[in-house]
């Protein structure tokens, strides 16, 4: 099982051993500002006089992501903010690829390997109502994507799989843009294929594929790994159901299901 803290279980059991995954409530900002103290940051200057909402994703974001990497490289790794490039894009340690997300009531990161992965993004969302995803599913997916919420373990209603469409392209592009600095939209990502997780819909791997520009228009191929939850409540009583994913870029292009099985058991 992978090293896990905070995430949702069905998620962090299915995901490969080598990939490190945190989640953190954002919750109150002085208790947030107590815990990143803890870990070795705080709020960077720019963000002083930034809105409540913004510090608190913030922390949640890089309290996430202190816990991944402190559970991914032991008590050796360093303690301190990870600071973000001109692109926004965290500058994780020598050797570690990484993502971070906040949203839904929760900060979320993930770290591995970069000798065993290209790149990683994880992204949680809440799921939208079946009023929102018909008004807005046009932008994000097309027909063939949305089939793919009928399978083999039941079904997935329309709200959820649009929800988890928009989150596994947020997940793909925060994958893929540290690696290749491309602008990608919702139709540049296309989910290929879902697999539902030992009979139950709302978890499994995903299969999705991008064209990559500067590599002359080669097909770059992604894995993914998605579940949703229900009635996890936040600080304010809210209780949503949420889609969790996080997509990796495989060291080959293999795209298959003996890629994902060699990560999970090697």
């Amino acid at each position: 099982m992978s090293t896990a803290r905070g995430v949702p279980p069905s998620l962090a059991d299915s995901l490969p051993r080598d990939i490190s995954v945190a989640a953190h409530e954002i919750g109150l900002l002085e208790e947030l500002t107590e815990e990143a103290r803890q870990l070795g940051f705080g709020l960077p200057a720019n963000l002083g006089s930034a809105i409540d909402k913004r510090r608190r994703e913030y922390l949640a974001g890089r309290i996430s992501a202190g816990h991944a990497l402190r559970q991914f490289l032991g008590p050796a790794a360093s303690e301190g903010d990870i600071v973000a490039d001109d692109d926004d894009v965290p500058r994780w340690p020598e050797g570690v690829v990484g993502s971070i997300s906040h949203g839904a009531g929760f900060g979320f990161a993930a770290v591995a390997a970069a000798d065993r992965y290209g790149g990683l993004g994880v992204d949680v969302e809440r799921v939208v109502s079946s009023r929102q995803a018909g008004r807005l599913r046009v932008r994000v997916l097309n027909e063939r994507e949305m089939s793919l919420r009928q399978g083999a373990a039941g079904g997935l209603t329309e709200a959820e799989m649009f929800t988890l469409v928009f989150s596994a392209k947020e997940s793909a592009y925060k994958a893929l843009f540290p690696r290749y600095r491309q602008v990608l939209g919702f139709s540049d990502v296309e989910l290929e294929r879902r697999e539902a997780g030992d009979g139950d819909a709302g978890c499994g791997e995903l299969r999705l594929r991008t064209r990559v520009a500067r590599e002359g228009g080669a097909v770059r191929r992604l894995v993914g790994w998605y579940v949703l939850t229900s009635g996890l409540a936040d600080s304010a009583g809210e209780c949503a159901s949420r889609a969790w994913t996080v997509v990796a870029i495989l060291p080959c292009d293999c795209g298959g299901r003996s890629g994902v099985a060699a990560q999970r058991s090697s």
